[in-house]
């Protein structure tokens, strides 16, 4: 009599399974999967990488393979009882790829001698080769283990899969409910991204921070509304130092709207979206890149990239860069620099400790932007190049040192554990020669027609922050379903204490024909006088599961803390708020076909009033968001998503208007649009990224002065960008590639009060490149067409007590680099 198959299918009797659940935790007793064993596969067509990683998962086994064997391979459906050998030799059929079992719960890929000997599919992805371990324990730390850079997920071009900083799990992004766009390296390489506000361009509804703009506040706007910076997902409070370098950067994750429930160091949950800077980490095979840019306006900028194995279990790296520059402004000369440091060790079974650090100096006189009166209205024109105040006012500085660790642990195949921290120390120091119209208001004189008070300024701060996470994963199969639980919490501490100080009038200045007679000296004693400190912690648990075929739900609950304590000894005024909210996000994707997927979601956040001066206790800021919309991808080669979202906020800080400069917890604002983001890789050769934004963000109560309806300052209505990439194949052209991309952007008010409103503009940006051999020569045009247009800058007070300040185009630029890589 012949024996049946055992099957591996969850809730089968024959496999012999035992789940056991407890409030003090959840056991799930596994059988040992070998390779005879009959399993159950529901694989819909998609890319092999993301259909191996599916496979392992529901095989029940280890999977080894190189990131570059599986790039821009598809492969078919795949459903139904089969051996893994069956099912693995189905997903491989045709793509000259074999395999080996190590043990009955290990295999790994091998590529036939005749694909070794053949030219790479990828030669022109310059992403070292990186081992990428699956298995049905979450992704995400097993890549770690063999390739700390999070590479899974990645294919040839500008395609990114998966990510993990939208559920801290390695999850398709197909899957998740959520607007979520990527900027990966090749992209960043394709259009020799000088500045990382640049970057941002390639994502809808962002709109990114002037480069004049100290790194003293995040600037950069997200669908209407502030987002944060965060890196490697920590929040960086302020953002500050050399935040605009590439030469660190993996890729850049955008996560769009509310994201309260991992989110919320610092001051609390952003508003807009998270921005999540992926750093390079160390890679198994040593390699070094040293390179330099060299510019319009005295542009120089060297650094290098050190990436050195020391055995097996240590892994290092370290990138650095440092950049000297002039400006179109008069008297603009910066300086800016940052070293990061990295170092992974690891067992290359079940254990890594990722340490990481940055050292981070930006020194600049300090821009205040041209007044709305003389630019964009008034009889009279001020000079674009026009910087105000005196030209040997000392520089302002920003400076930030911070390290990072995280600590990753494989329990069982169920089970895994991650453990973060990180410490940051920074500062920052303004002074400036500033506009005065009886107050800090700048877009109209103070003597018609054209002329303004000058005031001595100086705004200085220094924080120390500390941040812990704690997670625990444990990710199984129950039935018809695929389940991976999330659960933990987080813990982060802020102090923040500064000055500012003001002295003037010191004179005037007529604007139609600038002079600044009177030396800058500083305006007080410098003494350390508005204490803040910030205390955000909570607990969470998060539940994603894939339901049968095509239906894929994420719930997620926060209970989360917040406590805010504000002390200005000159006022004599202290206040501390405390508040305990249940923070939901929930929400589901469901595959219509292979290539469709409609999605909707729900998420709620609690945010602290930083940077701000209350009458009262300050009450910390709510918000919800609601979206929906679909993702799509066809054939590997088009994909994107179409989202429609609104994002409520309450009780945001407007000006009491009959207390001098406090504020009140007392603003509504309303954020609704339309976003689409489209990749389009029609051949290996020719690529094309686009997006286009409709945003109407908008005040929905009287408060702070400001009326009901008006729109929220610095916010165009309508917004997209065009970026087209050609890299030649043929003999003769070889390493030739060619880029051609447009930014363009509909008219924004320049404050809240919506008194003035700057043009719609466009912009045109080029590159061309040649690669051979290690070395990259690349030529970069910026505003091809040397368009004039000015675009709002954020200076004092957030568009209330300082709006109307305006910054110039930085008209035509060339840029020139060659990096050598070996």
């Amino acid at each position: 009599m012949t024996r049946p198959k055992d099957y591996c299918f969850f809730g089968t009797p024959a496999l012999l399974l035992t789940c056991i659940f407890s409030f003090s935790g959840m056991v799930l007793v596994a059988p040992a999967v070998s390779a005879d064993t009959l399993c159950h596969f529901d694989i819909p067509a998609q890319s092999l990488n993301d259909a191996l990683l599916r496979y392992a998962n529901q095989a029940h086994i280890q999977l080894l393979f190189s990131a570059d064997m599986v790039r821009g391979f598809s492969s078919k459906t795949l459903q139904g009882d089969l051996e893994p050998t069956q099912a693995l030799e189905l997903l491989l059929k045709n793509s000259g790829l074999s395999y080996r079992f190590i043990d009955p719960a290990t295999a790994t890929l091998l590529e036939q001698q005749s694909q070794i000997d053949a030219p790479s599919r990828a030669t022109e992805v310059t992403l070292m080769d990186s081992l990428t371990v699956t298995a049905t324990r979450p992704v995400k730390a097993l890549t770690n283990l063999a390739s700390p850079v999070d590479v899974v997920g990645q294919e040839a071009g500008y395609r990114v899969t998966t990510i993990a900083s939208a559920t801290r799990i390695d999850t398709p992004i197909k899957e998740i409910p959520q607007s979520i766009q990527t900027i990966n390296r090749q992209l960043i390489d394709d259009q020799q991204t000088l500045f990382l506000s640049d970057a941002l361009n390639n994502v809808s509804g962002v709109v990114s921070r002037s480069l004049l703009f100290s790194p003293v506040i995040e600037g950069t706007l997200v669908r209407g509304f502030r987002a944060e910076q965060l890196i490697d997902g920590f929040t960086q409070y302020y953002n500050p130092g050399d935040r605009e370098s590439t030469v660190n950067v993996e890729r850049v994750e955008v996560l769009k709207g509310a994201n309260g429930i991992f989110y919320s160091g610092g001051s609390g949950s952003p508003v807009g979206g998270v921005i999540n800077v992926v750093s390079k980490l160390p890679q198994r095979e040593a390699s070094r890149e040293i390179g330099f840019t060299a510019g319009s306006y005295n542009f120089y900028q060297p650094h290098f990239d050190l990436n050195q194995p020391l055995n097996d279990n240590i892994l290092f790296r370290v990138t650095a860069q440092y950049t000297d520059s002039e400006n179109p402004i008069d008297d603009i000369h910066t300086e800016r620099y940052n070293i990061n440091p990295s170092l992974v060790l690891t067992d290359n079974e079940n254990t890594t400790l990722t340490l990481q650090g940055k050292v981070s100096h930006w020194a600049q006189p300090e821009y205040q932007g041209l007044p709305a009166t003389g630019t964009i209205a008034g009889s009279f024109r001020v000079p674009r190049d026009l910087y105000i105040g005196r030209s040997d006012i000392p520089d302002s500085t920003s400076e930030s040192q911070a390290v990072w660790a995280k600590l990753e642990h494989h329990i069982n195949r169920i089970w895994s554990m991650d453990l973060r921290a990180r410490y940051s120390n920074s500062s920052f120091d303004e002074k400036i020669q500033t506009l005065f119209n009886g107050t800090f208001v700048a877009d109209t004189p103070l003597l018609a027609p054209s002329t303004w008070a000058l005031v001595n300024g100086e705004l200085a701060q220094q924080q120390q922050e500390f941040s812990y996470i704690a997670n625990a994963i444990a990710s199984f199969d129950f039935g018809i379903t695929h389940n991976t639980v999330l659960f933990g919490g987080d813990y982060s501490k802020l102090k923040d204490d500064g000055f500012v100080e003001a002295a003037g009038p010191i004179g005037l200045v007529d604007l139609s024909k600038p002079s600044f007679p009177v030396a800058y000296s500083d305006p007080g004693v410098g003494a350390y006088n508005q204490f803040v400190a910030n205390t955000v912690y909570g607990g969470y648990l998060q539940w994603q599961s894939t339901i049968a075929k095509g239906l894929h739900t994420l719930l997620s609950l926060r209970l989360g803390g917040l406590e805010i304590a504000y002390d200005d000894k000159v006022v004599k005024h202290s206040n501390t708020t405390t508040r305990l909210e249940l923070l939901p996000r929930l929400g589901a994707v469901y595959d219509v076909t292979d290539q469709l997927s409609l999605f909707a979601g729900y998420s709620e956040g609690m945010r602290g009033q930083p940077f701000v001066n209350f009458d009262s206790a300050p009450v910390p800021e709510m918000s919800q968001q609601m979206e929906t919309g679909f993702k799509f991808e066809f054939a590997n080669r088009l994909s994107g998503q179409v989202a429609v979202y609104q994002i409520d906020r309450q009780q945001v800080a407007v000006p009491n208007t009959g207390v001098g400069l406090f504020y009140t917890s007392s603003g509504y604002q309303r954020s609704q649009g339309i976003e689409t983001d489209l990749l389009w890789q029609f051949s290996d050769e020719f690529q094309v990224v686009a997006n286009y934004a409709h945003t109407n963000a908008r005040f929905m109560l009287d408060s702070g002065g400001i009326a009901k309806g008006n729109r929220v300052a610095w916010v165009p209505e309508d917004a997209g960008r065009l970026w087209v990439n050609y890299r030649f194949k043929n003999e003769l052209l070889t390493g030739v590639s060619l880029g051609v991309g447009v930014n363009l952007r509909s008219g924004s008010y320049i404050a809240h009060d919506n008194a003035f409103k700057v043009n719609g503009y466009h912009s045109f940006d080029a590159t061309a490149a040649y690669e051979m051999q290690g070395l990259r020569l690349a030529l970069t045009a910026k505003n091809l067409t040397d368009n004039d247009y000015f675009q709002p800058f954020q200076y004092f007070g957030g568009g209330y007590i300082g709006g109307g300040r305006v910054v110039p185009s930085a008209g035509a630029s060339l840029y020139f680099s060659a990096a050598l890589r070996f």
